[in-house]
């Protein structure tokens, strides 16, 4: 167990780094994300879905089909503008934690079967971007979700540090895009009525947090 000045020391360790990190400056992300124009940290996960690209955009876009994904007991989403999944969407994310946060999303760009991006309109990444890209990979579609942030606010970024944010995120990411591929690849045919090969299966690719 931790004494009390042991406690101390890692509190103002985290304080130090939490304010060295408020003062640099933002890396620049991938080139392929440059069209958000800005600058942040970058958290990508990938995974492979047996599945057309059209059949995974279908799910990301249908929100209550979606909405079923994501780990409920650990955050919950509802959509607050009425009418179809579109540009000018927006989303209420709350976290199920001792301490709760909250903020909405926008959708900003839609690429149809190829790109969703949503920006935080309040929040811990206020200003920052969710981005959904889908590529083809011969019978698969390559699914990478991008979270690209700054937490510019003092108390947002003492929580992201002293509760593990960023490997909370991961966690709620992972288990997501696993039930995607799931919903996505659910009543393939099987190989004798034409449905795919063992050999042309998809297999899970790795998660990439980079910072």
């Amino acid at each position: 167990m931790l004494s009390l000045s042991g406690s101390r020391s890692i509190f103002l360790l985290a304080l130090m780094a939490l304010v060295l990190t408020g003062c640099a400056t933002p890396p620049a992300v991938p080139e392929r994300l440059e069209f958000l124009n800005y600058r942040g940290q970058v958290n990508e996960h990938h995974i492979l879905i047996q599945a057309p690209p059209s059949r995974v955009f279908h799910v990301l876009t249908d929100f209550d089909r979606f909405v079923t994904l994501t780990p409920t007991d650990r955050v919950q989403l509802r959509k607050i503008t009425p009418g179809p999944y579109q540009v000018g969407t927006s989303i209420k994310a709350e976290t199920i934690y001792k301490i709760k946060l909250t903020w909405d999303s926008q959708v900003v760009r839609i690429d149809k079967d190829r790109l969703l991006a949503l920006q935080f309109q309040n929040g811990p990444f206020q200003g920052g971007y969710e981005v959904w890209e889908l590529k083809a990979k011969g019978k698969c579609t390559r699914v990478s979700h991008t979270l690209v942030y700054n937490i510019s606010n003092f108390f947002y970024r003492l929580v992201w540090l002293l509760k593990q944010g960023e490997k909370r995120h991961n966690t709620l990411t992972e288990v997501t895009l696993l039930n995607l591929k799931r919903e996505c690849e659910e009543g393939l045919l099987p190989p004798f009525m034409g449905g795919p090969r063992e050999e042309d299966s998809c297999d899970l690719l790795s998660s990439l947090p980079r910072k």
